[in-house]
């Protein structure tokens, strides 16, 4: 599929390398919070459409996602999305291997949603520093389901624009992949492109 608001070569690497920025923000404060190093990238930024996400999510298994609402210069729903294996094995990473996995998975909702909201804010934060204007971000939602109820609870259309990264979390004994989805409307599309072009202006490479 091609991206619905024809980016560039030299957009598309924006956008990682400010989402890069980001995540190593986020993975500092998260190695605070789990008192080990973190590593966090974004090897790959793409368009897709919320069909597309249910198939790599696949049908078979349990999605965690954290979802907000970030309003601003554009405004989006962002979802970070894990696997339900995955999304145990960072909050045992978190909360000790020592933890009943009963305790470990009654604490996972507070976890995994004070880690999207330490992941979403870093990274909106540092797309707020590049543009110089502000975003405001919702409390964050918590949801376990299969794909197509999580697809379905955001009210995602089959052709719905998403903008998907995908994120390599490692600790020191685990290496977990989830996602973090930006959800657009055709207007905020729009303002996204406006706002990564008015980036890369002041930048002074457009």
């Amino acid at each position: 599929m091609a991206d619905p608001i024809e980016l560039t070569t030299l957009e598309q690497d924006m956008l990682k390398e400010l989402f890069n920025l980001g995540v190593g923000k986020a993975a500092a404060s998260l190695s605070r919070m789990v008192k080990q190093e973190v590593l966090l990238a974004v090897p790959n930024v793409s368009f897709k459409t919320a069909t597309d996400l249910l198939i790599m999510l696949g049908k078979d298994e349990e999605i965690v996602s954290i979802s907000q609402d970030v309003k601003g210069p554009f405004s989006a729903r962002s979802m970070l999305l894990f696997h339900e294996e995955s999304s145990m094995n960072v909050v045992k990473q978190m909360l000790g291997k020592q933890m009943p996995d009963e305790m470990l998975a009654e604490l996972q909702e507070e976890a995994l949603t004070e880690i999207g909201n330490v992941v979403l804010n870093a990274c909106i934060g540092a797309i707020s520093k590049t543009i110089g204007a502000g975003f405001s971000v919702d409390i964050p939602s918590f949801q376990q389901a299969d794909p197509i109820h999580i697809v379905a609870g955001n009210n995602l259309e089959a052709n719905t624009s998403i903008l998907l990264l995908e994120i390599s979390l490692t600790l020191k004994e685990s290496d977990v992949s989830g996602y973090l989805a930006f959800i657009f409307g055709a207007d905020e599309l729009v303002n996204l492109h406006e706002s990564i072009e008015g980036m890369l202006k002041k930048l002074g490479a457009a």
